[in-house]
Order: structure tokens, then C-alpha cells, then sequence
């Protein structure tokens, strides 16, 4: 036991926290707070809703262009009543 006590990296250990070295003792909570490091769970949900919630406008977007295609590709729309619906679909997309 008293060569384990004597091993040069016990004593460093042991001394480093009994003499209160710099960084001994001091954890997330004790001395400056969790930093900025707090905000990178909450950066990354941010970024994981904003990508869910802009691919569902865009896919929504679309998909209203593409029904009034296929049905241009149909022949149930002419080309003069195609280009005015594609026009009132895309001047009001957000």
C-alpha cells in the first residue's frame, strides 16, 4: 500500500488536490458555468425542426405544380389555362 502511495502519479493526483492547483476540483458547475457548450443540443434541434418544416413547405409547393402538370399532360388543361394556373400557383407560394 505504501508503494502505491509513494508511485510519482498518485502523488501528483493527491497533491494537485490537496494544494488546490488550477482546475482541481472544478467542475461544469463551480466556476464559470457550462459555457457555450449549453447551446448545442438546442442548436441542433433547431436545425433538425427548420429542415423538417422547410422540406414540407417545398414538398407541398410542388406538389400542387406537379397535379397541374400531369393533368396538362392529360390534355384536361390547354396550354393558355396551364400557364395562368401556374401562375396563380406560384405568385401565391410563401
Amino acid at each position: 500500500m505504501d508503494a502505491l502511495l509513494s508511485h510519482p502519479f498518485t502523488t501528483s493526483i493527491t497533491t494537485s488536490l490537496t494544494t488546490g492547483a488550477p482546475g482541481a476540483g472544478y467542475g461544469p458547475w463551480h466556476g464559470g458555468g457550462p459555457g457555450p457548450w449549453l447551446l448545442v443540443p438546442l442548436l441542433f434541434w433547431v436545425l433538425v425542426i427548420g429542415a423538417v418544416v422547410f422540406t414540407v413547405r417545398r414538398h407541398r409547393s410542388r406538389s400542387a405544380e406537379h397535379v397541374l402538370r400531369e393533368a396538362f399532360a392529360r390534355g384536361e388543361v390547354d396550354e393558355e389555362g396551364y400557364r395562368a394556373r401556374l401562375a396563380v400557383l406560384r405568385s401565391t407560394r410563401k
